[in-house]
Order: C-alpha cells, then sequence, then structure tokens
C-alpha cells in the first residue's frame, strides 16, 4: 500500500471517528443511505462510542505508517 493511500485512509478514518463522537447526526444521514447494506440503527446508536474510538485507532495507524513511509 503506498504511503499516500494510507494517508488518504487515515484521514477518512479520522473524519469518521470524529463524527462518531462529535457529530452523530452526520453519520445517521449516512447511514440512511447505507443502511440496507453495512449498517443497522440500533447497533450504531448503542455502539457509537466504540465505532468512534475504533476509527480513530484505524486513522492513527494509517497516518503514522503513511508518514513514516514518506520519510524515506
Amino acid at each position: 500500500m503506498s504511503p499516500l493511500l494510507k494517508i488518504v485512509v487515515g484521514l477518512v478514518s479520522l473524519i469518521l471517528g470524529l463524527g462518531y463522537l462529535y457529530r452523530p447526526d452526520l453519520i445517521e444521514r449516512m447511514n440512511a443511505v447505507l443502511r440496507d447494506y453495512l449498517l443497522n440503527d440500533a447497533y450504531i446508536a448503542l455502539e457509537r462510542k466504540k465505532w468512534g474510538v475504533f476509527f480513530l485507532l484505524v486513522s492513527f495507524l494509517f497516518l503514522y505508517t503513511g508518514w513514516s513511509a514518506l520519510g524515506r
């Protein structure tokens, strides 16, 4: 995976993580589009903090690995 792709995935995960934690209304709108395929309303409402922390951790992982690969 290229370093720039890792940084992009990290930034997307960061935005999702912060969205889950601070703007759940935006996530619920996105959920309305994807409801039938990936997400369940009850699960999102009950597990939003866990999903938020998960996406933040994933974003830090991708940002770190992408940033360190750019430095080489």
